[in-house]
């Protein structure tokens, strides 16, 4: 049972589809993307979650989007990605 509990995050894919919540609990959607970085002679980098309705409109192929999206988490507990207060809300744009 413990073992079950204590799983760890083996891929980035793992984050797909996440809860996508900010520190102070604030909803921000699911992560339907990731962006990465894969310098020459590197080990490709997670550089930022994208997430949200517009998150998913890109995914599904409609690039004028404008996904919402956030380079920093704070942690990962259970299936939920943590994020910092400031992050861009639901209907945002970042670029």
């Amino acid at each position: 049972m413990a073992e079950a509990t204590s799983r760890r995050l083996t891929t980035a894919c793992a984050l797909e589809r996440m809860r996508v919540r900010t520190a102070d609990g604030c909803d921000l959607g699911h992560a339907f993307d990731l962006r990465c970085d894969t310098g020459t002679g590197k080990l490709p980098t997670v550089t930022a979650v994208v997430y949200g309705r517009r998150g998913l409109l890109e995914r599904l192929g409609l690039r004028h989007a404008r996904p919402t999206f956030v380079s920093w988490v704070r942690s990962i507990e259970g299936r939920v990605i943590v994020v910092d207060d400031d992050a861009p809300g639901p209907g945002a744009r970042k670029r």
